[in-house]
């Protein structure tokens, strides 16, 4: 049934997840290519809660976590620690590849068990604080498409590319209407500092929310395919001005106190390919070899079927707006299928591993072709799977009207 009219509710609290390379051995993830450990921090990673619900009833939480991926122990630590049941709550990674492991992808970095029980503590802390602090709010979704945005497709220079960026504001229903948060997305992997960098860091994602003027939490869009145009850490402070870009769409994003809203979640069996085939890797000694090696010898099924693989994926309807949330890395085409309006989230919960369009399969590259191995799966996701999951997000969405 169509999501009723509701009143809003709101909490925000954020929690400081940096870990501390001078007092423990920290192994950043994302690049293979790395010398580990990190040798220290360039900027603090955030831990952003936000529980939003309608008025007189249980809330649902939305993280914005600074780490590159979770894995399944990962995500069920955290949500075990979280005040709320785990099908209320969306883990929402940023995708910076210069945070602490918390997926044991081959060759980047190693998780530790005791960073990854500290997080925890920290998100469910803050969870609690959000929720304790919900009040009534307003809100209103804004839309805005960059003329120059600083990303583009990095399979294919003409490639399909998303230069939306999404805005939910966020605000208390007092006269003075006091900013809550501001929940921003855009569509870009936070990789504008390389293997070099050994240095804790949020990437542009942390560049953008030091320069807002309000507490904010981070939705990483459908970014697979998609890369900053320039990198290095010279680069970086140019990210700087998209800050002014969500300034400006805040300031003429209108709310309302009241609208739909309503939520969906689905478990959707995603289908692989057959095993890889144990040819072609790399033996120069490198890193790179190594971990290829390891997929090799303890994860490779050549030939064999791989069975599919469950992927929890939600909806969200609220006022004029909606979201769909998917785990993985999608590619843009997914995001470019969805209805107007409607954002969606990847990076969601444990890890699938790229969520390639259809087309992508006939030039696999990295993506479609061999990224699954520093996974650790023995197998790509076949090329229906993105459909599967686009197809249960309409059907939700349908649900919600």
């Amino acid at each position: 049934m169509p999501a009723r009219r509701v009143h809003f509710r709101a909490g925000f609290a954020e929690a400081d997840i940096t870990p501390d390379p001078g007092r423990r051995r920290v192994e950043l993830s994302g690049y293979v290519a790395r010398v580990q450990p990190a040798a220290g921090v360039r900027d603090r990673l955030k831990a952003a809660v936000l529980a939003i619900a309608a008025a007189g009833e249980e809330p649902h939480a939305l993280v914005g976590l600074d780490l590159c991926i979770l894995g399944a122990a990962a995500a069920t630590r955290i949500a075990s620690a979280c005040p709320l049941p785990a099908d209320r709550i969306v883990l929402a990674c940023s995708h910076t590849h210069a945070a602490p492991a918390t997926y044991p992808l081959i060759g980047c970095g190693d998780p530790d068990p005791v960073y990854e029980r500290w997080l925890s503590l920290r998100v469910g802390d803050a969870m609690r604080r959000a929720v304790a602090g919900m009040v009534s709010c307003r809100l209103g979704w804004g839309r805005r498409r960059l003329s120059e945005p600083r990303w583009g497709n990095r399979r294919d220079p003409g490639g399909a590319t998303d230069p939306r960026l999404h805005l939910l504001k966020i605000e208390r229903s007092e006269s003075a209407r006091t900013p809550i948060c501001a929940v921003w997305s855009a569509a870009c992997h936070p990789v504008v500092l390389g293997a070099e960098n050994r240095l804790v860091s949020a990437d542009w994602v942390g560049q953008v929310r030091q320069a807002l003027p309000w507490p904010s939490l981070f939705l990483q869009g459908f970014c697979g395919d998609q890369n900053p145009l320039c990198r290095g850490m010279s680069e970086l402070g140019a990210w700087s001005g998209l800050a002014g870009e969500v300034a400006d769409l805040w300031s003429v994003t209108p709310t309302a106190s009241a609208g739909p809203c309503g939520w969906r979640r689905r478990v959707v069996e995603l289908p692989r390919l057959p095993g890889d085939a144990v040819v072609g890797l790399p033996a120069d000694g490198s890193r790179a070899a190594a971990a290829m090696q390891r997929w090799a010898t303890g994860v490779a099924r050549p030939g064999e079927g791989v069975p599919p693989m469950p992927a929890a994926v939600a909806a969200w309807r609220v006022h004029n707006g909606s979201a769909v949330f998917w785990p993985g890395e999608p590619h843009i085409p997914h995001a470019l299928a969805l209805p107007a309006g409607c954002l969606g989230v990847g990076h969601i919960g444990a890890s699938v591993g790229y969520v390639p369009d259809r087309a992508a399969y006939a030039w696999p590259g990295y993506e479609a072709g061999s990224a699954h191995r520093y996974y650790g799966f023995p197998s790509a996701l076949a090329p229906e799977a993105g459909e599967a999951l686009l197809a249960a997000c309409m059907e939700m969405l349908a649900e919600l009207g």
